[in-house]
């Protein structure tokens, strides 16, 4: 049963998160209980693997679809309510076009298709958890031009980590640790 309780918890966040793709259009309390939900999974389905010696690359893989959908839904609801500029929304085009090409490096690179959790990407999860909330107690317009900066890092960060790594490693967690690990080789 703990064996596969990880994989149970990414596919509940994934249920979580089409239901609120679905059904919701602002955010509400109903939004923000599920919301919350959904991202404790995410917070804990990852330890919950490695302490069970459950890791899997299905795990891993399943694990960034559910972020993927987690974060579709507030970019839904950040330009179904009109909370984005016109700038501000290439920015944020833009900072998801160069994500979306660490997975495609990574295929062409290592035949293999794969996510980098990197720990700025962590970070960046961490942040995006309170994107609902700004939105509903009204302070997204302070709260969103900072979570592009950090979406841009972390985009950047996993670009140039999929250009960097000679071997298949999804957990790689920073561009400095594979200079460090470089350098004392």
């Amino acid at each position: 049963m703990t064996k596969h309780l990880a994989n149970t918890l990414t596919i509940l966040r994934i249920i979580l998160a089409l239901i609120l793709l679905i059904f919701f259009k602002k955010i509400s309390v109903l939004f923000l209980i599920i919301y919350t939900i959904a991202e404790f999974t995410d917070m804990i389905d990852g330890t919950i693997a490695r302490k069970t010696g459950s890791c899997s690359h299905t795990g891993a893989v399943l694990d960034s679809v559910a972020d993927l959908l987690l974060s579709f839904n507030l970019i839904k609801i950040v330009f179904s309510m009109k909370l984005i500029t016109k700038k501000l929304s290439i920015w944020l085009i833009a900072s998801l076009l160069i994500g979306m090409l660490s997975p495609i490096i990574n295929f062409i690179k290592h035949k293999k298709i794969f996510f980098i959790h990197a720990i700025s990407c962590k970070a960046f999860g961490a942040f995006l958890l309170a994107v609902p909330f700004a939105i509903y107690f009204g302070f997204i317009d302070m709260y969103l031009p900072l979570a592009l900066v950090l979406l841009t890092i972390s985009m950047m960060e996993i670009f140039i980590i999929s250009i960097l790594l000679h071997e298949p490693n999804p957990n790689a967690r920073s561009i400095y640790s594979l200079i460090k690990t470089k350098v004392t080789t």
